[in-house]
């Protein structure tokens, strides 16, 4: 078996036994059918059809509204999820990140930081202090990319969109009069705008142009689209 089914198997057997399913490996066979007829059906690898039927499964009645951990206020991603990290901060969340962080002082620095840990690793998961909830940890499949990434942790933990925070460091960000910054501010830019922020962390300058609402659009939309399947309203009759 390989680590991605198995750590799908794995979320699938939680899903299934919040709900109050019986027979858990029944349910679990049928899923992994139905990802294998999907696989030789459309030519994708199995992996992905596994990717694609655990998603459309779990955005269904009853799964929708079940989350495994409660809401977070700050996450902690692996190595391979740094894109992740930024989005997340631009939403509003604390994301800590660190290039080439081994799995030891992933988790020594979730407990230091009291964050949720969020991964690709399907091995971390195994990991005992993971395993038995000692330390909140989230698997993300690595067949997504950024935007997946975001829906499923907007969906996973019931996220809202809030201030953002510095997407270089996860800072807080503090207004600051334009005329105080001017030797910093592009003169086009400072002709244009008025409200500009510094990160409290890292000094980084930031302003609301054109690129952060493309990035706000797309938050926004994450946002709507995931409180619609956490919320799905009355069955249609």
């Amino acid at each position: 078996m390989g680590r991605i089914q198995k750590a799908y198997e794995t979320r699938l057997r939680w899903l299934l036994a919040h709900v109050g399913a019986r027979q858990l490996d029944k349910g679990v066979r049928w899923w992994l059918d139905q990802a294998q007829g999907l696989s030789q059906r459309e030519h994708v690898s199995l992996n992905q059809a596994l990717t694609r039927r655990f998603e459309t499964l779990a955005c269904k009645r009853p799964f929708a509204p079940v989350r495994l951990l409660a809401s977070s206020e700050r996450f902690l991603c692996d190595a391979g999820l740094g894109g992740l990290a930024r989005w997340l901060r631009a939403a509003g969340y604390e994301a800590l990140w660190q290039a080439d962080i081994g799995d030891d002082e992933l988790l020594r620095q979730a407990r230091v930081q009291g964050a949720t840990i969020l991964t690709t690793d399907s091995m971390l998961m195994e990991r005992r202090l993971v395993r038995d909830r000692l330390i909140p940890a989230f698997w993300l499949p690595p067949t997504l990319g950024i935007p997946e990434q975001l829906s499923l942790v907007f969906r996973e933990f019931g996220l809202v969109l809030r201030a953002p925070r510095c997407m270089a460091c996860g800072g807080c960000l503090r207004a600051v009069e334009k005329e105080a910054l001017r030797d910093r501010i592009p003169p086009r830019t400072y002709r244009w705008l008025n409200d500009f922020f510094v990160c409290q962390r890292c000094d980084q300058l930031f302003w609301h142009g054109t690129h952060w609402q493309r990035i706000r659009d797309k938050l926004e939309q994450t946002a709507r689209a995931e409180s619609s399947i956490r919320n799905p309203g009355p069955p249609q009759t």
